[in-house]
This record gives C-alpha cells, structure tokens and sequence, in this order.
C-alpha cells in the first residue's frame, strides 16, 4: 500500500486568485513529513493528476483549488467522493478535471476530497486579491486541520463531527 493522504494544489498563478490551490500547498509542505503526506502543485497540467494518483498508490486524495460558485470569497467547500454531473462546471479552468469514475480507477483509493476555496477575483495578475490575502492564514490552518484529521480519523464518521472542524 501508498501513502495515507496526497494532497494536490491546482490553479494559475497567473490569473490571482485562481492560484490559491497552488500557494496553499506550497506552505502546506513546511507542516507534513513527506513520509506520510505527498504533496504536489501541479498548476493547471490537470491531466497529471490520474498518473500521480497511480504512482502514489494514496489512501486519501485531496484536491486544492478554486471553485467559483458566486457565493463569499475567501469561504472554503470541502466534498467527499463527489458525484460530478456532466454539465456541471465549478473549476475555474477550461475543462473540470474530475471524472466521475475517479475512485472505480484505483482500488486502493478510498477516499476523494475537494477542499475548494471561493475566489474574490481572477485577472491576469501575479498574486492573490487582499481579500483571499486577508483570510490566507485561515484557509491554511483550516486545510492543516483537515489533512491532519484525515491521517489520525479512526472511523469513517471522524470527518463528519463538526466539533472536530
């Protein structure tokens, strides 16, 4: 068996706030031994992460970007095995990089999380808006305490208790 938890950041550092994914997981690095967590930031090359899952053999996969839902910026969305419908478009990129038949690819997955985060703005600009810039800190050590309850969760309703959270 792989690792217990893989952690891939996505997003264009390039376009603001479409980069969150990427800068989250760069500070993510500096909290986890790479002996128990993997962690990527593969940008917008969303065709890498089927290869990456294969390689790792993980447990758990957690993916990090925006997703634009038009509600408050800075608010994070965590999903557990989504069912992703055809026509329905949250990624910020050309093509969602979900598949609804990602968790039958690999026996060895037993669970898939998106840990999204609701932008303020995407432009063509380096770096994050002030408004996800303010609330940076917050969004890292709320994914902190996710991965963290993902390693050390006993049963499959730890995630559940809010308590926790």
């Amino acid at each position: 068996m792989g690792i217990k938890l893989l952690v891939i950041g996505i997003g264009n550092t390039l376009r603001m706030d479409d980069g969150i994914g990427v800068y989250l997981v760069r500070e993510l690095k500096n909290y986890f031994d790479e002996k128990e967590v993997k962690i990527y930031e593969i940008g917008t090359e969303t065709w890498r992460i089927l290869p990456i899952v294969e390689e790792e053999r993980c447990e758990n996969l957690v993916i990090v970007d925006t997703i634009d839902f038009n509600l408050i910026p800075g608010l994070v969305y965590i999903s557990k095995n989504p069912i992703i419908l055809d026509n329905w478009t949250f990624s910020t990129h050309e093509k969602n990089y979900l598949d609804t038949e990602i968790l039958s690819c690999f026996d060895f997955l037993k669970n898939f999380y998106i840990f999204g985060i609701e932008p303020a703005k995407i432009d063509w600009k380096i770096g994050l808006s002030e408004v996800l810039l303010e609330k940076f800190e917050e969004i890292l050590d709320k994914l902190i305490k996710f991965c963290s309850l993902i390693l050390k969760k006993e049963n499959e309703n730890d995630l559940l208790r809010t308590e926790n959270f």
